[in-house]
């Protein structure tokens, strides 16, 4: 088996490749669909898209594109892996990308699998907690793109999925990946058209067990935890250890952390950097309407000390800031005018030569990985659960993409302590 992933977006990518080393597959990534098949002998490859908010054609497009690159790269196990909290509308666009490729792979069946016990994510009688409430109840409610007002994963999947679900509940899951195996076939035998699974988990054992059970899957999908099921099958099938494989250690070198993300989690990590660095907050109203604001702030960046703690670019806001914000400026794509600012910062302190980024956000790792045109990195160390380092193929640029609900509260300065001369 070469496992093949799909990821919907960057931090997510690098969320499921820090997975999949930390637990002993040699693993490539890769921003977009690379033009050629790489020459690279690892375990896995896993390519990175912008799907999850896009128009639900042009994500089925692109991820049927990555399919067909991995299947040409020798990959016979694939994995569509999303946000473990599903962020995801009523329109899609995990419902659509999902079926897509189970029909490019003549697969009837799935795994709906979102859970991440190790960052609080589980599965209990089909309902989504994140830790130890449900997914409504969680700050996720007030995402500003993708607010998740329900929990059961079944209603969440409607008017995305076209199939029909059934649950595995975890009175079935503790008798072990047989039983868990002799279900799926007779739903399978049972012609009632099922085609997805949706299977509790609290635990990480629990993630051994699916991936036992579903080990002749073509494709499953979920969060990054079942990685590490995965990851545990496939190496017991070749008798190595469960041990992290490392490519690289991370160089010391000039360095920036820019957070961009609103979530509660990354409000905290900024919080608590901003009294260990210099920082500096990025305004809006600078964004709409101060030509060469970009340029400010980097030479802010460049003017601070490079043997200190990285200094740091912050556009995070808590939830009443944000709505503050919105309302002052109605009519304002913000969010874009924001990540235009940080990709013009980035190509200037790229250029002045800032090795090493720190990037708290999704969307802000998606805008800095494309402005410094890297699209091909090797995984290495892990920081916190769902965080790594990743480093260009040709070694000259070693980045960390944090996930905004990702991460301690010391991340930041957890991330530069790892970087050696």
């Amino acid at each position: 088996m070469r496992l093949g992933v799909i990821a919907d977006d960057f931090t997510g990518a690098t969320d499921i490749a820090g997975f999949l080393v930390k637990n002993g597959m040699e693993t490539a990534m890769f921003n977009g669909v690379p033009e050629s098949v790489p020459s690279l002998l690892t375990d896995a490859l896993v390519i990175s898209l912008k799907i999850r908010s896009c128009p639900v054609g042009e994500a089925v497009e692109k991820a049927l594109s990555a399919l067909a690159f991995l299947q040409e790269s020798g990959c016979t196990k694939f994995y569509y892996k999303y946000c473990s909290t599903f962020d995801s509308s009523k329109k899609g666009n995990i419902g659509q990308v999902t079926d897509a490729l189970m029909e490019a792979l003549g697969t009837s069946l799935t795994l709906i699998c979102p859970a991440l016990p190790i960052n609080g994510r589980t599965v209990y009688k089909g309902y989504l907690f994140v830790n130890d409430v449900l997914l409504s109840d969680s700050p996720m409610r007030n995402h500003p793109i993708t607010p998740m007002l329900d929990s059961k994963l079944e209603r969440l999947m409607e008017g995305q999925f076209k199939g029909r679900s059934a649950h595995i509940f975890y009175e079935d899951m503790v008798r072990g990946g047989e039983h868990v195996r002799a279900m799926i076939e007779r739903y399978r035998s049972a012609g009632d058209k099922t085609q997805y699974l949706i299977v509790d988990t609290l635990f990480e054992e629990d993630l051994k067990t699916i991936a036992q059970a579903t080990e002749d899957f073509p494709l499953v999908t979920g969060g990054s935890g079942l990685a590490l099921g995965i990851a545990h099958l496939y190496n017991r099938r070749l008798g190595r250890p469960n041990e992290e494989v490392v490519s690289f250690v991370p160089k010391r070198a000039r360095a920036v952390v820019i957070a961009g993300s609103c979530s509660a989690q990354t409000n905290a990590q900024v919080a608590y950097y901003k009294e260990k660095a210099p920082s500096l907050r990025i305004e809006e109203e600078k964004c709409l309407h101060q030509k060469g604001y970009a340029g400010e702030l980097a030479l802010w960046v460049l003017a601070q000390e490079q043997d200190g703690p990285a200094p740091m670019l912050y556009a995070t806001r808590d939830a009443a800031e944000l709505a503050k914000i919105k309302s002052l400026y109605p009519g304002e794509d913000l969010s874009a005018m924001i990540e235009k600012i940080i990709g013009c910062v980035t190509k200037i302190l790229a250029f002045q030569g800032v090795k090493n980024f720190i990037i708290a956000g999704g969307e802000t790792s998606g805008v800095v990985a494309t402005t410094l045109g890297v699209s091909s990195y090797l995984v290495g160390p892990q920081i916190d659960p769902g965080v790594s380092w990743v480093r260009s193929l040709d070694g000259t640029m070693h980045l960390a993409f944090k996930s905004g609900n990702f991460g301690m509260v010391d991340f930041f300065e957890k991330a530069q302590e790892m970087c050696h001369e």
